[in-house]
C-alpha cells in the first residue's frame, strides 16, 4: 500500500503511542512503517531503518497516520533542517537529509511508482538536479488569519496556520514582499490594513514582484517578465497573475535544453503543444520546427502567449489556440511530435486515446506527478516506447517531482 495524500480524510481521530522501525519513503512525502499489530503507519520526517517513538493520531481499518515524538535511534543520513519551521509548516519533506539523498529517494520512489501503477520496470535516463536547493521558489501563496495576525502556511493535515517570516524555499525578493505585508499595517494607513486574507507573491529572477488579491503599499498588482536562455536562445516572458509558470527558473533552461534535445536536426516536424500556458516550452519548439502550434484552456496564459511571440519578434510557424486539449487536438489532427504537460491529474481519457489514433511519431511527456504519468505511459505503452526517462527536480526539499520522457511509436 502506497500513501496518496488524500488517506487523512477517510480516517478517524485516535491518540495512542508505539515505537516502531521505519521501513521505507512512502509516496507523498511520509515513510512507511508497521504497528505492534501488523497495520501500515505512515509518519512523516523520518527516514528509513530509524527507531522511533511515535504518536498515531488518525487511524482506518488498514492504516493510520502518525507522528515523530522521539527519534530513539537516528539514521546516520540525518542532518539538522536548514528551516526553522521544518516539520510544523507542511511545505517540505526531505529537510532532515542532504540534496543527494533526496534524490535517491525521489528517483527509488518513482521506479517504485511505474512498477505498481504501470507494471512497468523503467530505468531512470538521467537526472536533472537543481542549481539551487533552497530559495528557488518563484511564487508563493500565503495563507492569513486577520484576526490573530498570522501570515504563513497550513500545519500538515491542518488548517492551522504556522506563522512564519519567511520561507527557505522562496526567492529572496518574496520574503522582503512578505516582511511588507506582515509590517503595513503598523503604519497606520486605513488604505493598507493587514491582510484580510490569503494573498499570492510572484517574483522573477531580476527581482521583479508582484503581489496579488491584497492592497498593499510597496508592491503591484502586475504581471511580471522573466527571461529564459537555452541554446544561444534569450527570450522574454510575460506572466500574468492568473497564469501558470514553473516554479523553479533556475532549472527551468536546463529542462527546454533536454526537450528540444528530443527534436529532429532537419527542423521539420509539425508539434503540438498540448497545455501550454504561457508558450514557454511553445516559443522555443518553435525554432526546431517547421510548424508548431500551442493549445491551452485558460485565457490569460493564451494572452500571455501571443503577447510573449510578438515582444520576442519570434517570426517562426507558431500559434496558440484556446480551449480543451482534445478539442483543440481533434480540430488540429496528427502532427509529427505531440508535447504533453498536463496538470497533476494527467491526460483525460479522450486526448489519451486521440494520442493513440493520430499517433504521432514522438510524444514528449512532462509530469509533475509520477503516478499519473505510470498510468498514461502504461495505456500508450500499447503502440509507444519509452526511450527516455528524466528525473527533473523542480521541488528541492519537497516529495514533488517533475519528470520527463521521450515516447516514440513502435514502428518508427
Amino acid at each position: 500500500m502506497e500513501f496518496s495524500g488524500k488517506e487523512s480524510r477517510k480516517l478517524k481521530s485516535v491518540d495512542r503511542e508505539e515505537i516502531v522501525r521505519i521501513e521505507r519513503f512512502a509516496g507523498e512525502g511520509p515513510a512507511l512503517a508497521y504497528d505492534k499489530d501488523g497495520k501500515i503507519l505512515f509518519v512523516r520526517y523520518v527516514l528509513p531503518n530509524e527507531l522511533v517513538k511515535v504518536k498515531i493520531y488518525k487511524e482506518a481499518k488498514d492504516y493510520a497516520m502518525a507522528d515523530p515524538l522521539e527519534i530513539i535511534e537516528p539514521s546516520p543520513l540525518r542532518r539538522d533542517a536548514p528551516c526553522e519551521y521544518f516539520a510544523m509548516c507542511g511545505g517540505c519533506d526531505y529537510q532532515m537529509i542532504t540534496y543527494a539523498e533526496q534524490i535517491k529517494a525521489k528517483k527509488s520512489l518513482v521506479e517504485e511508482t511505474f512498477r505498481r501503477v504501470a507494471n512497468m520496470d523503467i530505468s531512470i535516463t538521467g537526472i536533472l538536479e537543481s542549481p539551487k536547493e533552497l530559495g528557488y521558489r518563484n511564487n508563493m501563496t500565503y495563507k492569513v488569519n486577520p484576526r490573530r495576525e498570522l501570515i504563513g502556511f497550513f500545519r500538515k493535515d491542518s488548517k492551522s496556520i504556522v506563522d512564519i517570516k519567511k520561507c527557505a524555499l522562496e526567492m529572496p525578493s518574496i520574503s522582503g514582499a512578505l516582511h511588507s505585508m506582515k509590517t503595513q499595517h503598523l503604519e497606520k494607513l486605513e488604505e493598507y490594513p493587514f491582510p484580510k486574507h490569503n494573498f499570492k507573491v510572484r517574483a522573477t529572477t531580476t527581482d521583479e514582484i508582484g503581489v496579488y488579491w491584497v492592497p498593499t503599499k510597496y508592491y503591484e498588482d502586475k504581471a511580471v517578465y522573466e527571461t529564459i536562455s537555452v541554446a544561444g536562445k534569450s527570450l522574454k516572458y510575460k506572466i500574468s497573475k492568473d497564469s501558470f509558470f514553473q516554479v523553479n527558473p533556475f532549472l527551468v533552461p536546463f529542462w527546454l535544453e533536454k526537450i528540444i534535445s528530443f527534436l529532429d536536426e532537419e527542423k521539420s516536424e509539425k508539434i503540438v503543444d498540448l497545455y501550454c500556458g504561457i508558450g514557454l516550452i511553445t516559443l522555443f519548439v518553435s525554432f526546431y520546427a517547421k510548424e508548431t502550434i500551442g493549445v491551452e484552456i485558460a485565457k490569460s496564459s493564451v494572452l500571455d502567449a501571443n503577447h510573449n511571440k510578438e515582444i520576442n519578434e519570434i517570426d517562426s510557424n507558431v500559434s496558440f489556440m484556446l480551449g480543451d486539449a482534445g478539442e483543440c487536438l481533434k480540430q488540429i489532427g496528427s502532427a509529427d511530435v505531440i508535447i504533453v504537460d498536463p496538470p497533476r491529474a494527467g491526460m483525460d481519457d479522450i486526448t489519451r486515446d486521440l494520442l493513440l489514433e493520430y499517433a504521432p511519431k514522438k510524444i514528449i511527456y512532462s509530469s509533475c506527478k509520477a503516478s499519473t504519468m505510470a498510468r498514461d505511459i502504461g495505456i500508450l505503452s500499447e503502440k509507444y516506447e519509452l526511450k527516455e526517462l528524466y528525473l527533473v527536480d523542480m521541488f528541492p526539499q519537497t516529495h514533488h517531482v517533475e519528470l520527463l520522457s521521450l515516447l516514440v511509436r513502435k514502428d518508427v
